[in-house]
């Protein structure tokens, strides 16, 4: 008999643990790479090669995690939830080992094997995400848990941001350096290891018989398209998060660009849309549940992203533009979390790893062309990254309506 509470716990508790390790770079990576006083390169490097690496170094996590989920998808379904958590867990763990020690020893090369690493073996999302659906047998459960989902992504986004901006900051204590929060996640990643092996009981059997394939995310997204099923959805969610990945990867420059702000004014932003997106992923969703179903909150979300990312890119004065941008995020965790479920939803329970393995490396994907989109159209005009970001939002919407039209979403109940 599985033990409901713990298993949850554990699965919460791993997930928010992973996502405070993915988030923890948006607030350290810049100073440390852009910084001379971190030694990270020659101080005759130019600030162009230290952009490109500090490019590559966010890619890096995305580009490996699109070859790695689908793998543990399979795993996930075939092994079982509990040894691919054991195996994505314990070598994730030696990632933030070796991105602390990198940045201890200044190796750029060696923190961008670390990242590798970690991105590859963060399959452990999507293992949550199929075990959150062998507990949740309806929309409504499934839904309203992974609202919980989006909600602790968003509380240790902020987390993440504390933790990194105060342990990071030399100036607030002399033994403070950018490797702490590592040694830190590292510390936790092993917690997160703990909590599997002594609260969760498996919630998939599985079956024997897998081989490694380590194209398997390149045929995967094939598979996105050929799955009668789920294709359209697919196509949806693709467009969807690079709309999304334009505002939150490009959020930091583009407001250190156009406005004169402080540190801490900078800080408290990126916090704060953590605070918003938890308060929309558990609150406002919930609300929205009890009279709107997962595929109608979903358009909702997308409705609200388009309008608010045309406001964002024609607000002149920073607090106008804050505004406008956490109420991105609030849009941003409707959208997110009840496109998931949709997925999840229209595919059968015997491929719910495969389908969210899949959804991971289509979110890969698509935060791979997110920062190329946004730094090419940065490149030309400030205001056309967020135009871009809402007419790729705009663009998902066409695919999202022809799925009307199939019957992967007509099992859904109002």
């Amino acid at each position: 008999m599985i033990r409901r509470t713990g298993t949850f716990f554990s699965i919460f508790l791993v997930y928010f643990l992973d996502y405070f390790g993915y988030a923890l770079v948006f607030g350290v990576f810049g100073p440390l790479i852009l910084d001379p006083a971190h030694k990270m390169f020659n101080p005759g490097t130019s600030m162009e090669v230290k952009n490109i690496a500090l490019g590559i170094l966010f890619a890096a996590f995305p580009f490996a995690r699109f070859f790695g989920a689908p793998i543990f998808g399979d795993i996930a379904d075939l092994l079982g939830r509990k040894k691919t958590f054991y195996f994505s867990i314990s070598i994730g763990t030696m990632g933030y080992f070796i991105s602390g020690l990198a940045i201890y020893f200044h190796s750029y090369s060696l923190l961008l094997l670390g990242r590798l690493v970690t991105g590859f073996f963060s399959g452990n999302q999507s293992t949550c995400l199929a075990s959150i659906a062998d507990l949740s047998p309806d929309e409504k459960s499934r839904s309203k848990n992974y609202g919980i989902i989006a909600t602790l992504g968003g509380v240790s986004w902020v987390i993440s941001m504390i933790v990194g901006g105060v342990f990071s900051n030399v100036s607030l204590h002399p033994n403070f350096n950018p490797a702490i929060p590592f040694w830190i996640t590292t510390f936790l990643s092993m917690i997160s290891l703990w909590a599997i092996h002594r609260f969760f009981t498996e919630t998939h059997k599985g079956a024997k018989g897998f081989k490694v394939d380590l194209l398997k995310g390149v045929r995967h997204i094939a598979l996105c398209f050929r799955i009668k099923e789920l294709r359209i959805l697919y196509t949806f969610y693709l467009f969807l998060m690079i709309g999304w990945g334009i505002n939150l990867l490009w959020l930091n420059p583009y407001v250190i660009s156009c406005y004169k702000i402080s540190h801490t004014q900078l800080i408290t932003l990126l916090a704060s849309t953590g605070v918003v997106w938890s308060f929309g992923s558990s609150v406002v969703n919930k609300l929205c549940l009890k009279k709107f179903s997962s595929r109608d909150i979903t358009r909702i979300g997308s409705y609200g992203l388009i309008a608010i990312f045309t406001l964002c890119a024609v607000s002149h004065t920073f607090y106008t533009f804050a505004i406008v941008a956490l109420l991105a995020s609030l849009f941003g965790a409707l959208a997110w979390t009840n496109a998931l479920s949709t997925i999840s939803l229209a595919a059968n329970e015997q491929i719910q790893g495969k389908a969210m393995g899949l959804s991971q490396s289509v979110g890969s994907i698509s935060f791979l062309l997110a920062p190329l989109i946004a730094g090419f159209a940065f490149s030309i005009n400030n205001a056309l990254v967020y135009l871009i970001a809402a007419g790729f939002v705009l663009i998902s919407l066409i695919p999202y309506a022809l799925a009307k039209k199939t019957a992967l979403l007509s099992t859904e109940k109002s």
